[in-house]
């Protein structure tokens, strides 16, 4: 009986709590960020600054930047932007978005497209330009976190030092390379068969996946152009000794890969291979970094091309598609996705040009 009193009387205390709360019971929401902005026809990464409530995007040479709608966007939770997504606008000058928290609070933001000209470069492929993110004890290259290259530091530096770094080339102070370099991760990386971690820089995001180190590496940026070749300045020192990724010394001689790959993305179930170009070197001589010029091969590769270079889809392009999406890929051991490579090979990498 006293059960059956207790549960009746916990019954109506549930009902009364109830009733006295709503739901603004927790507030709403203040926040009112863009955390994601792109419109259609863009090259690059958006770079948005939520401080200063600026965002600047590039559109590549064919779009019609005075017809210019968002084509992909993230807000803050519960918030909604005006003009709403698909309104068209003339980015002829800067357009301004009111983006609107749950409580009602706004925030003005101001968007500022530029049109690149018909043969464009990435932005910072001198390599200049580095930037050290917050929190982190390395350097990457770029001015800030929107950067369109990416290394694997935020993996490497969990058990050893970062991997891809800034160099002065020949201590001049003023021209910087990249350093790209393969490091044993040490025996307890070994374990699971990851011992050997090849540097590598690259176009795109790195997101680090435990689980799942190999996509940790999200490839490519947007891009539409069709270049002919690409050319870059370059040193290369193949380290000892070979290494799988258990740290068994292998009788080989590592090497460099570097290359580059438009690709067509629009059906993301379908993706086209438009162009690829691929340049593999060892040990380089002489104390000046090398040029190299790398044709690029629009459609259908062949037998020279190794197999892990082709689509793994299968899926070809030609040279009348257009790319959507760039690939640029520097690494210091050629076999770094198996986790082998050379302790301390090490890759110089300066100038790198789109040539059409």
């Amino acid at each position: 009986m006293k059960n059956i009193i207790f549960k009746i009387f916990s019954f109506c205390l549930f009902l009364l709590t109830a009733a006295c709360v709503n739901d603004t019971y927790f507030g709403k929401s203040d926040k009112n960020a863009i955390r994601y902005f792109t419109v259609a026809g863009q090259s690059g990464f958006s770079t948005i600054n939520i401080a200063t409530k600026t965002i600047q995007i590039t559109v590549n040479s064919e779009a019609d930047i005075t017809k210019l709608a968002i084509d992909s966007l993230a807000l803050s939770t519960f918030a909604t932007i005006s003009p709403v997504k698909e309104t068209i606008r003339d980015f002829t000058t800067p357009q301004t978005y009111i983006v609107t928290a749950e409580n009602g609070d706004q925030a003005a933001y101001l968007v500022t497209v530029t049109q690149e000209g018909a043969n464009p470069q990435l932005d910072n492929s001198t390599f200049d330009a580095w930037y050290q993110p917050s929190g982190k004890s390395y350097k990457q290259p770029g001015t800030n976190d929107n950067t369109i290259w990416a290394t694997a530091n935020d993996g490497t530096t969990t058990t050893s030092s970062a991997n891809v770094t800034t160099y002065p080339y020949l201590n001049t102070g003023t021209d910087y390379v990249a350093q790209i370099i393969t490091k044993d991760l040490g025996s307890v990386s070994g374990i699971v068969g990851q011992r050997m971690g090849s540097g590598t820089l690259f176009t795109g995001k790195f997101v680090l996946n435990v689980a799942n180190p190999p996509a940790s590496a999200q490839f490519g940026i947007p891009f539409t152009a069709k270049p002919k070749s690409f050319s870059a300045e370059i040193k290369y020192t193949a380290g000892t000794p070979y290494q799988d990724g258990k740290g068994n010394v292998l009788d080989k001689t590592d090497q460099a890969d570097i290359y580059v790959i438009l690709e067509n993305r629009e059906d993301p179930n379908a993706i086209k291979r438009i162009a690829t170009g691929w340049h593999r070197t060892g040990t380089t001589t002489g104390v000046n970094l090398q040029n190299i010029n790398v044709a690029l091969t629009y459609g259908t590769l062949n037998a020279t091309f190794p197999d892990y270079q082709k689509p793994g889809n299968g899926i070809y392009g030609n040279s009348n598609d257009k790319p959507t999406h760039i690939i640029v890929v520097f690494a210091s051991s050629a076999d770094g996705i198996l986790y082998e490579g050379g302790v301390n090979s090490t890759l110089f990498v300066n100038n790198f040009e789109l040539k059409y």
